[in-house]
């Protein structure tokens, strides 16, 4: 079953933890929401990721959710978020993710991350800050399931 994943980043961290996850499902297409339009009715399982500013998902993500919602509703659905602040995850998901997305997710995690000014540079460790356990265990969730879609 292919997945799709959509994503929206600013410092990078929403990417590369993108990538990651990607290689942990296998059959998956990434796309960045600044570069393409996804095609939801190709797929089944749709992912959706986003990094925080201020208590706030990515802007990009937070429009494309609020056009897509009632489609996204019909898939297999995740959320990801990118955030540096741990402590404030389920805050986050609490406002930025309405009831009945956050009850049709199979999953919603904190992947980490690190703020806009503190990104790793060239040479630096890329992971620094990332949960890479967190991305291990959110894609085994969405490996053993069943099509949800009907044809």
């Amino acid at each position: 079953m292919p997945f799709l994943i959509i994503y929206a980043t600013k410092s990078g961290a929403t990417e590369l933890c993108t990538k990651m996850l990607a290689e942990e499902l296998g059959d998956c297409t990434c796309l960045n929401l600044a570069e393409d339009k996804p095609k939801l009715e190709e797929y089944d399982t749709v992912i959706l990721g986003a990094g925080v500013r201020d208590g706030k998902i990515y802007k990009p993500i937070r429009d494309y959710i609020k056009k897509n919602k009632d489609e996204l509703l019909t898939k297999n659905l995740g959320f990801f978020i990118c955030n540096e602040k741990p402590k404030k995850t389920e805050e986050i998901i609490e406002q930025n993710f309405s009831k009945d997305l956050q009850s049709a997710a199979i999953a919603i995690a904190s992947f980490g991350g690190y703020k806009a000014y503190a990104a790793p540079k060239e040479g630096e460790d890329q992971l620094k800050g990332i949960f890479v356990d967190h991305i291990r265990d959110f894609a085994a969730t969405f490996k053993e399931l069943p099509s949800k879609a009907t044809s």
